[in-house]
């Protein structure tokens, strides 16, 4: 599909749009506990409960916003239900409900599943989760752009071992010893996990030498995030061209998480601010990886622009196509269901002043690690956005900025 830049639609002020979720639920007794718990959302939201496939597509055929499936339903094809909601209702939330066992087949099948929730499904969570995923939508407030995102099939789903340690941190008695262990069953991901670990940019004084001591190191939030980014990024390895490679983006987008991390640490953030600017900061360009990996073509001809025009890309993007990377990323990662204050960070780290929340937070940290990081580095040619001064003093921070390059010069220098 070619990005259509033809079409533009009018955003018209009123009421948000009431949301219509269909539910394949196994027995009636979980249905019932699903309406009631989800009673409050009524106004705003249209709940359809179906018995079958059949009628689930049926549903799926007159629009929906998303899709729980039961994947303990006798007799279903999980796999082939949620293919074919992806081709009835390509920009429906997909969410499988199941064991631990079923989950893992669907997830090596390859199926199109954005999140699953385990059975039988607590309404709460199902709240919170569907919730969060709406409130993405706000990243992409453009018809043509959502066309865009409901034509991607190859965006990728939340991989194996970033599950397995949501899996282990939501136990009774989460582990970081067992988390480790869930790394090491990787290999691959284990090497660079501790590659990266035990660079300079840490400043460890000594060498981890399994993944399990570099859990301790980092806590489970920042393990979390270094699993999802690496393997993330590695799904679109051979997405590569003149002015875009993957290897590239991958060394910036780990130099923001770092100095993200470390300027909360300076900024005595605490620990949950500094866990999400962490993997904000891994995670800030992942739209680019989207958009490059799906429409290579048209992704090129954007960066032509930048470079032509002597313009930052994002700019670039929102002129063509009234949203950027930065929006795509955060609509991605919503849907994905990570915490709020990710989601923000990434969506809104070329815009921060736009951005619900005012205050030094991972936002804040991402904004600033990306534009000032980006000091005295040549590895691109496009043009860098400044840091948003105005934001910043708006924050009371103005006067730190020159204090935070000396800081990041000094960190960069330690890098090499």
């Amino acid at each position: 599909m070619d990005i259509d830049l033809a079409e533009r639609d009018t955003d018209v002020d009123g009421p948000p749009p009431r949301r219509s979720i269909l539910f394949l639920v196994a027995n009636a007794v979980d249905a019932r506990a699903l309406q009631n718990g989800l009673g409050e959302m009524q106004p705003k939201w249209t709940l359809h409960f179906v018995d079958d496939a059949v009628e689930a597509l049926a549903a799926a055929r007159t629009g929906i916003d998303a899709a729980v499936i039961d994947l303990q339903a006798p007799g279903l094809d999980g796999e082939g239900l949620f293919r074919a909601i992806m081709k009835e209702a390509p920009g429906a939330l997909r969410l499988g409900v199941s064991l631990a066992g079923t989950r893992q087949s669907l997830e090596g099948a390859g199926a199109p599943v954005h999140q699953f929730l385990p059975s039988p499904c607590d309404p709460k969570v199902l709240n919170a989760v569907l919730s969060r995923a709406f409130a993405s939508q706000d990243f992409l407030p453009h018809e043509p752009f959502r066309n865009l995102v409901a034509s991607i099939h190859s965006l990728p789903a939340l991989p194996g071992v970033y599950n397995e340690l949501m899996q282990e941190l939501k136990s009774a008695e989460p582990s970081l010893e067992r988390a480790g262990e869930i790394v090491a069953k990787d290999p691959g991901l284990s090497a660079n996990i501790l590659k990266l670990v035990n660079s300079a940019f840490f400043g460890i004084g000594h060498t981890i030498a399994h993944p399990s001591e570099a859990a301790m190191f980092l806590g489970i939030e920042s393990l979390k995030a270094l699993v999802l980014s690496l393997q993330v990024f590695s799904q679109f390895q051979q997405v590569q061209f003149k002015e875009f490679t993957v290897e590239q983006l991958w060394k910036h987008s780990w130099t923001t998480g770092v100095l993200a991390r470390r300027l909360c640490v300076f900024e005595e953030a605490g620990r949950a601010t500094t866990d999400e600017a962490f993997i904000a900061g891994l995670l800030h360009d992942v739209g680019k990886l989207i958009l490059a990996g799906n429409h290579p073509e048209q992704y090129h001809e954007l960066l032509r622009q930048a470079h032509l025009k002597k313009v930052a890309l994002w700019q670039v993007e929102f002129q063509t196509l009234h949203a950027s990377h930065a929006e795509l990323g955060g609509y991605l990662l919503g849907r994905w269901g990570l915490p709020a204050g990710v989601v923000e960070a990434v969506g809104f780290h070329h815009r921060p002043a736009q951005a619900p929340r005012q205050d030094f937070c991972a936002l804040t940290a991402v904004h600033v690690a990306n534009t000032l990081g980006k000091l005295g580095q040549a590895e691109s040619a496009l043009i860098a956005q400044p840091v948003d001064l105005d934001y910043l003093r708006a924050l009371g921070l103005g006067g730190r900025v020159e204090g935070w390059k000396q800081f990041f010069t000094e960190t960069l220098e330690k890098k090499g």
